[in-house]
């Protein structure tokens, strides 16, 4: 039988020079996983599997959940593995294996990663579980400027036209420090304006991380009326697989009826048309609902993918200890929310645990 080895590795620069051999994105490297782990709070790790001549690799953050116990979950934005592609179905569920019994030794409880929509596209693990979500967009960037147009919905024609009457003006620029935190308040407000969760309200510190860590790698373009910046949104640009990504946007809320995300957007696939990207992956909609922001998107392209996670259960028996710990409903415990032993209770839930507590107490 074949041997899987299975190591830590750090993630660094060598990290980078490994997984270049591979088809992967800018969610891979090492830069943009030191700035996911101030999001999530933990620490960056790396696992290399190899099967053979062959290698999977696993970009993970680490979060600590006691002192023998932790558990792995993949960057912000869309990771997953970087593997070879000669690997058959059967091989990597093998590597899956090996990987599984490796994290167990390690204290590993469980591991969630959020599959890429193109790099994992065609990848469907028996070893663990993979779900699908909802749909993301692209726009395939090797079409013409006319049959773009073409593809653009006519309000989103109307805004963009709409925008550039009114002498709004984008520039591309470089995610310096100033111009980080000009993105960061647009954005802030911008949460503020939705009722995002707090989740979305990132700290200052990751976009400083992403400037420091990917400057080449990162597309600020921002919108301007009368040299106030009014709107701006990055995107992610990886020349190796030609993947152009939209990350984050926002626009002012006394300039929203000006259209400046439409016109950024129009901007963002006339460049990586441009400049010979193949796609540019706008996402989905919020928590990958046909919602409006998914319409929105929508109205550039039609073109679909599928957004997948994947889930891993190491340790079954602290798994279920974990869960047995906490005070969840049915609808909790029937829910796809993994690992299910971070999902915060409802607030329901809670009440009714600290009236029985207190009766208890009594």
């Amino acid at each position: 039988m074949d041997t899987i080895k299975v190591d830590f590795i750090d993630i660094d620069k060598e990290w980078d020079k490994q997984i270049s051999d591979y088809h992967f994105d800018v969610y891979h490297l090492s830069g943009w996983i030191a700035a996911s782990a101030v999001v999530d709070k933990g620490m960056p790790q790396g696992i290399v599997a190899h099967y053979k001549d062959k290698k999977v690799f696993l970009p993970i953050i680490i979060r600590e959940i006691d002192s023998e116990h932790w558990d792995a979950t993949s960057t912000y934005g869309y990771g997953g593995p970087v593997m070879d592609k000669t690997l058959t179905d059967a091989q990597l569920d093998l590597v899956l294996e090996g990987i599984r019994a490796f994290l167990f030794e390690k204290g590993c409880v469980s591991l969630f990663m959020r599959l890429h929509p193109i790099i994992n596209k065609e990848w469907l693990p028996t070893v663990g579980k993979a779900l699908t979500h909802g749909l993301t967009l692209m726009s395939d960037l090797t079409k013409s400027e006319e049959e773009h147009w073409s593809e653009t919905q006519n309000r989103h024609r109307r805004g963009i036209k709409k925008a550039m009457k009114m002498e709004v003006v984008t520039k591309i620029e470089s995610l310096a420090k100033e111009s980080a935190m000009v993105f960061s308040n647009i954005y802030k407000e911008t949460m503020e304006h939705v009722n995002a969760s707090q989740y979305y309200f990132f700290d200052d510190n990751y976009f400083f991380n992403l400037f420091e860590n990917l400057q080449d790698r990162i597309l600020l373009i921002t919108a301007y009326q009368d040299g106030k910046a009014i709107g701006s949104s990055i995107y992610t640009i990886c020349r190796e697989s030609g993947i152009m990504q939209f990350h984050l946007g926002g626009t002012l809320n006394a300039y929203t009826h000006l259209q400046p995300s439409k016109l950024i957007t129009h901007v963002a696939r006339n460049w990586g048309r441009e400049n010979n990207y193949s796609l540019l992956h706008l996402g989905g909609g919020l928590g990958s609902n046909l919602d409006s922001l998914y319409e929105y998107k929508k109205g550039f392209s039609s073109q679909e993918l599928l957004f997948k996670t994947y889930r891993l259960v190491v340790n079954s028996s602290k798994y279920a200890a974990l869960i047995a710990n906490n005070w969840f409903t049915e609808n909790d415990l029937s829910s796809d929310f993994f690992p299910l032993y971070r999902k915060e209770p409802t607030k329901e839930t809670v009440l009714e645990a600290e009236g029985t507590e207190s009766l208890v107490s009594v």
